[in-house]
């Protein structure tokens, strides 16, 4: 959706106070809300969840399991697809817009000009909702690592933290090898909590043992202490408690009983009770757009073949979520052609995620969506090297129509950045 001009200006102003190279610490979060009068310490029964894949979809798993139960939930979420205010759910709801105004006024106030990025900005405006909000739970996702994240402060009611799976991502920030990559992600991790790590490779598995040993916390690891299987059709998730017939998720992909399998694991970590019926109920609940979505209404339906094509966008831009779109589509290509329609972030390795579909997509149609993604050219030249037939265009939208003209059978992929799969998205509205 597009933003009043009203929001979109004070937006404006807020990306402007990133500076060309931000310096990654907390000093500045920490002088921010303590003189906003600390309200990060008022928010109850705190979950973060942290890593490189999966933080979203656990983080509404969680949300929409809790809201089942008749919790009350308070969600900060990043990056956001296309409504900015979607950052702050409060009962699944986005934050109002003059309640979004107001609070930057009275931020902007307290501040006095001061540093601070914009990430750590907008992360005190969420502490200072959810406060007044009052939830019973709140739901901190972080935007980037961990050991310096802006949720990385001092809740005085820290329940769980969930490590999602980790991989090489935000390499310019975070360091070069996994090894780095999670000493930052556990950064977060605090003394006298209950961790739950989801599926990881036994590298990092390693490497977060590493980082915790010495941390005085319960750690439950996924595939060890708890596990999930389908089986006929039903998710089955396994702990030393027993056993729990659930239903299976909405949301596509293989993984996403492993994401609802996290979720769950999380809130009984710390003994909540739960019912089978209403855990089922929130994890069919739970939907999130631009994670292996198909699109089976709105305005981008206009330019396909409704009856034959697959419409599918996925926001997903490293080479794990590659990786899991890839076999997704294995599963369910058939004899049908799958065409891409790709735009990638320069921050972004465009071999490693392009590699996932080497012997799969017959075509990529590329585009360049802003001045920090890859040049046509690049991906064309990529994909030349990994075997693949690849063209440009002028938009997303383009591609998709002639790709649907091409080929009325075709499974048609939006893919390779959020941001692109925000835009796209916007035009279904």
């Amino acid at each position: 959706m597009a933003h009043s001009k009203k929001l979109q200006f004070i937006l404006n102003k807020l990306y402007e106070l990133n500076p060309d190279k931000i310096h990654l610490k907390l000093d500045r979060v920490q002088r921010l809300i303590n003189d906003l009068g600390n309200p990060h310490k008022k928010l109850k029964n705190v979950i973060t969840v942290t890593g490189t894949n999966g933080k979203g979809g656990i983080a509404f798993y969680l949300k929409e399991i809790l809201q089942s139960h008749g919790y009350t939930v308070s969600l900060f979420q990043s990056p956001y697809l296309y409504n900015f205010l979607t950052r702050f759910l409060i009962n699944g709801k986005p934050l109002d817009e003059e309640k979004f105004i107001n609070l930057v006024i009275e931020v902007d106030k307290v501040n006095n000009n001061q540093d601070i990025t914009f990430f750590e900005y907008i992360t005190c405006i969420a502490f200072k909702i959810f406060a007044e909000a009052n939830c019973d739970f709140n739901i901190m996702e972080t935007g980037l690592g961990g050991k310096y994240d802006s949720t990385n402060v001092d809740y005085q009611d820290l329940q769980a933290q969930v490590l999602t799976p980790i991989s090489l991502d935000h390499k310019d920030f975070l360091g070069d090898t996994l090894k780095e990559i999670t000493h930052n992600k556990c950064g977060i991790i605090k003394d006298n909590t209950h961790v739950i790590i989801a599926k990881q490779t036994n590298e990092v598995l390693g490497y977060i043992d590493e980082e915790l040993r010495r941390k005085k916390i319960k750690k439950y690891i996924f595939s060890e202490d708890f596990n999930v299987n389908e089986e006929n059709n039903r998710m089955i998730f396994q702990d030393d408690e027993g056993l729990l017939d659930l239903d299976m998720p909405t949301m596509k992909g293989s993984f996403q009983i492993q994401n609802a399998a996290v979720a769950v694991k999380t809130l009984k970590s710390f003994g909540l009770k739960l019912n089978n019926q209403k855990i089922s109920e929130g994890i069919k609940n739970t939907q999130i757009e631009g994670r292996i979505q198909h699109i089976t209404k709105g305005k981008l339906l206009s330019f396909i073949h409704e009856d034959t094509n697959t419409l599918i966008i996925d926001g997903g831009h490293n080479e794990q979520a590659g990786r899991s779109l890839a076999e997704y589509l294995e599963k369910i290509k058939g004899k049908r052609s799958i065409y891409l329609v790709f735009s990638m972030l320069t921050s972004k390795d465009l071999k490693a995620y392009l590699s996932n579909f080497s012997s799969l997509v017959t075509e990529i149609k590329c585009f360049k969506l802003k001045d920090n993604f890859y040049e046509t050219r690049d991906i064309i030249d990529q994909a030349k090297k990994l075997g693949i037939h690849a063209n440009p265009n002028n938009s997303a939208t383009e591609a998709i129509a002639q790709l649907a003209i091409q080929d009325p059978n075709a499974i048609i992929v939006v893919c390779g950045s959020l941001y692109s799969a925000g835009k796209v998205l916007e035009q279904n509205i």
